[in-house]
């Protein structure tokens, strides 16, 4: 299999089974012109309404209506700075205030010195949105560190070049030429599923680098077809935690039955209850 086929197999999995994660009520709306405050340090590490912990150098805010995850624009009517944001918190709940931005985000802005501005704000990518961008980022990261194939390479007749450069990604090869391929295009479904938090699943692996996310979401995938969930959660600093699941089951009875069968091959697993993650 090649380079860029497993891509194109990882990039689908991650989007299309990244389930039971935040939920998705935004929708684009208008532009919102008003009052834009910043948090004082004081509230750093204090818990936010998304259950974050506050993190005066994250580039966060706080907006009365529009769900966590959401990303938007700040923009100060007088100088024309601008920062994007994205929502973790519910407020400010002072007449005439729209949003509160983050100690880094004020510093963007220059408020730091007044205390406060008239902003515009413009949502530029909704919950969902923001999320399946997310998972194209960590897709490609993983992509990009993929070991080249063991497999010797052979020549490739395309014009007159016939020398394929087998070195290592970075490092110049000065006795071989690289090889042209011809160019080609190919059109993918990505299909982003938001599952409800109910039922029991069956937790496989907790783990912090995609890198080792995807793989073991291939071979689930593999032996239980669209039974493969992945819980995404994010610490104070922005940190990903990937917990990934067979299920969703109704019952704990089942999950643990279930869980009999996985465990021949997954050896610490534990039944979750869903509702609570």
């Amino acid at each position: 299999m090649n380079r860029q086929t497993l891509f194109s197999i990882t990039l689908m999995c991650i989007l299309a089974l990244c389930g039971a994660i935040s939920p998705a009520f935004a929708q684009k709306k208008a532009s919102e012109i008003g009052k834009c405050g910043y948090y004082a340090d004081s509230y750093q590490g204090r818990q936010t309404a998304s259950g974050e912990k506050y993190n005066k150098n994250a580039l966060t805010c706080s907006h009365k209506s529009l769900a966590f995850g959401t990303k938007i624009r700040v923009t100060r009517l007088d100088n024309k700075k601008s920062v994007v944001v994205r929502v973790n918190d519910r407020g400010p709940f002072i007449e005439g205030y729209v949003v509160d931005v983050s100690g880094a985000a004020a510093k963007e802005l220059d408020l730091l010195k007044v205390g406060s501005a008239r902003v515009k704000i413009e949502v530029v990518e909704t919950a969902e949105s923001s999320l399946a961008s997310d998972a194209l980022v960590e897709a490609e990261a993983y992509a990009d560190n993929l070991p080249q194939s063991s497999a010797t390479a052979k020549p490739v007749a395309y014009g007159k070049t016939t020398t394929v450069n087998t070195s290592p990604k970075g490092i110049a090869n000065t006795s071989a030429t690289t090889a042209k391929v011809a160019p080609s295009s190919s059109l993918y479904k990505v299909d982003i599923q938001q599952f409800e938090k109910k039922g029991y699943g069956i937790q496989i692996s907790s783990l912090s680098d995609a890198n080792n996310v995807l793989p073991i979401m291939k071979e689930l995938q593999a032996r239980y077809p669209g039974r493969v969930l992945v819980n995404v959660q994010r610490d104070e600093f922005n940190n990903p935690t990937y917990k990934v699941f067979v299920g969703p089951f109704a019952d704990k009875k089942t999950a643990d039955t279930a869980q009999k069968t996985v465990a021949k091959k997954y050896k610490k697993t534990m039944v979750i209850d869903l509702s609570g993650i």
